[in-house]
């Protein structure tokens, strides 16, 4: 059975331990899924780090050729996409450490002014003045078990006796009041569409508009 791809391998494996990782793979491949989740870890540290400046570690750390080093970063940045995108919930996290951080700094200069600021905006960031929206707890939600039925009495409704009859009756009834009115069969049109839609043979066959 061929191996899969060390990309699949590190979204299945990236945190199982090395004695899983030789267990399950050759050693040179266990050897660089733990070295990609080194680096990832190493990159988590270091958010700022540049493609370059990653790529130096790995080949100083590892003594690994530059190409290596690149081939690792590519899957770095398939298996995270704080990589490479920077996502939204990446950058939350990092504005609130940095208010914490400033806060924490003015309160040891006892800058009231700045502390205060940076509180506001910290609420105002993370919206703690919004209450939380309910959610719908549709797992205690029963389906009703509708099932369809003739008997008109689950709507609450007497039922009419001998109910056929009861309809022949008013239609005969109603019928006198309105004899003018006369029930027809339906008729099929004849719209020749064996000429209408006749394939063309030249110009001279198109039907004038």
């Amino acid at each position: 059975m061929p191996l899969p791809s060390i990309l699949e391998s590190c979204k299945l494996d990236l945190l199982a331990t090395d004695e899983e990782l030789q267990q399950k793979y050759p050693l040179a491949m266990a050897e660089r899924i733990t070295r990609i989740r080194d680096m990832y870890n190493y990159w988590l540290a270091n958010p700022s780090m540049k493609d370059r400046q990653l790529r130096d570690a790995i080949m100083s750390r590892y003594d690994v050729s530059q190409s290596t080093a690149y081939s690792d970063i590519s899957v770095i940045h398939q298996l995270v996409p704080l990589l490479s995108q920077k996502s939204r919930d990446f950058h939350r996290s990092r504005a609130n450490e940095m208010m914490l951080e400033t806060y924490a700094m003015a309160k040891a200069r006892k800058d009231t002014r700045t502390m205060a600021m940076t509180a506001a905006n910290y609420a105002k960031y993370n919206r703690v003045d919004v209450e939380d929206e309910m959610t719908m707890p549709y797992e205690d939600i029963v389906p009703q078990p509708f099932c369809p039925t003739l008997d008109v009495t689950v709507l609450g409704i007497k039922p009419i006796p001998d109910v056929y009859n009861h309809i022949s009756r008013l239609t005969k009834e109603f019928s006198r009041d309105f004899a003018d009115i006369e029930d027809v069969e339906a008729e099929d049109i004849d719209l020749e569409e064996d000429k209408l839609f006749a394939p063309l043979t030249d110009d001279t066959d198109r039907p004038e508009i």
